[in-house]
């Protein structure tokens, strides 16, 4: 009964939201009203967690392509806002000198599921190769290919070896791609080649095996808590580590003897700069921690 009552803890605990909040400062333009000030302030707020989830700062060009996809999703991205403070003169002439304070509520699993989904969260550091193939496609309609490339950090290969995938691109009216990888296929048809060409690359990026190289990191194992509550109430303490946790998953907590255990999959900038954080939890709640 007890174990049951862990277990549906855990559920409950993994089932929230995971948060992150970005603090923005951001002019305000001479005749701008809110709604296009909010949406420069929410798209320069999912930039800074953008590059605060991948610890590599994307190419100028990459980032503005990035920006133009997560727009769309800002009703999704976005959870809330709060703006801090005001900064100039509010009467002057020139409002430029007019600055905004915000700090925007980001929801950040659901931008890493779309960075997982675009291939960003893979080819961040450097981009992969696949092979690309065209049929009965008018070289005028294939313009798009370039920033599509750029974005999900794909460059087209003449060949490739078995570990590398292969796209057929079609056009009789609308668009059709079948992207293959071995015996894996994913096809897709679509008025545009947006469309297909961000639906199959997500069900390649989505791949099981695929996705744990995405959720690459240290497994973080602390125990010594006598309270199922303990692990939940550590977990909440390690959102607050933005400098030493990029990106966390409570793996699950169980029973260890008469104390309980909470494991975590971590990806972190510095190892070390965990380690010290973690040691210096521990210490003070009477814990155990082991990083692997």
């Amino acid at each position: 009964m007890r174990r049951c009552l862990f277990c549906l803890m855990l559920v409950l605990c993994c089932a929230l939201p995971v948060l992150a909040d970005q603090r923005v400062v951001v002019a305000v333009g001479g005749d701008e009203g809110q709604p296009p000030f909010l949406e420069r302030a929410f798209d320069a707020a999912l930039a800074q967690e953008v590059e605060a989830v991948l610890g590599v700062r994307l190419a100028p060009s990459r980032m503005t392509i990035l920006m133009e996809v997560l727009g769309r999703d800002r009703d999704t991205l976005i959870l809330g806002y709060n703006e801090v403070s005001t900064e100039g003169d509010t009467e002057a002439l020139n409002a430029t000198e007019l600055t905004r304070t915000l700090v925007v509520r980001i929801h950040d699993a659901g931008l890493r599921n779309r960075l997982r989904d675009l291939g960003v969260m893979f080819t961040a550091g450097s981009p992969w190769q696949y092979v690309l193939q065209l049929s009965g496609v008018e070289p005028s309609r294939t313009k798009r290919l370039g920033a599509l490339q750029e974005l999900s950090g794909l460059a087209p290969a003449p060949a490739g070896g078995q570990d590398v995938p292969v796209l057929t691109l079609s056009q009789l009216g609308a668009w059709s791609g079948v992207l293959t990888l071995g015996e894996w296929r994913s096809s897709h048809t679509a008025k545009t080649l947006d469309e297909v060409w961000f639906a199959v690359w997500k069900d390649y990026f989505s791949r099981p095996g695929l996705a744990v190289r995405g959720e690459s990191g240290l497994l973080v194992r602390v125990s010594g808590w006598l309270s199922s509550m303990g692990p939940m109430e550590f977990d909440r303490l390690m959102d607050s580590w933005r400098e030493e946790v990029q990106h966390k998953t409570l793996v699950g907590v169980e029973m260890d003897g008469p104390g309980m255990v909470g494991v975590w999959r971590v990806q972190t900038r510095s190892r070390d700069a965990l380690t010290k954080r973690l040691a210096g939890a521990a210490k003070a709640q009477g814990l155990t921690v082991e990083i692997r």
